[in-house]
């Protein structure tokens, strides 16, 4: 699903987003902190949240089921085969539910790349986890 034009700005889009779905185990891949994260974990202290860098998933969390996967600030770190794998994998093993912001031109990525997937693009290995 494509959204349109939207007036909202990357961080009030993903506080929409994890307000309407209120996962309560959410993978977050890329950045580690942003506003609307820091909100929803203040709102929502019993959600899980796990984090991985950009790239492949370590092991104990390739291994699990997440409500909703963010990825934040990841694409543009990575070579776009990697970031597909990446995408790929989640949506087929992790999550049911991808949200994916970029900034399109720094990543080499364009909306069409997107297509194959139900999802909604937005312009603009450790990991840890936190319960």
């Amino acid at each position: 699903m494509i959204a349109g034009i939207s007036s909202r700005t990357p961080q009030q889009a993903l506080a929409a987003l994890l307000d309407r779905y209120a996962p309560a185990r959410l993978l977050l891949i890329g950045a580690s902190q942003f506003p609307a994260l820091e909100a929803f974990k203040l709102a929502h202290p019993d959600s899980c949240v796990a984090h991985a860098a950009p790239g492949a998933l370590p092991a104990e969390l390739a291994a699990q089921r997440f409500d909703l996967a963010l990825v934040v600030d990841c694409l543009e770190h990575l070579p776009k085969r990697d970031g597909l794998n990446l995408l790929g994998g989640i949506r087929n093993l992790n999550a049911s539910r991808i949200a994916v912001l970029a900034d399109l031109p720094a990543s080499g990525w364009k909306e069409t790349d997107f297509f194959p997937w139900p999802c909604k693009p937005a312009n603009a290995s450790s990991a840890t986890i936190r319960c």
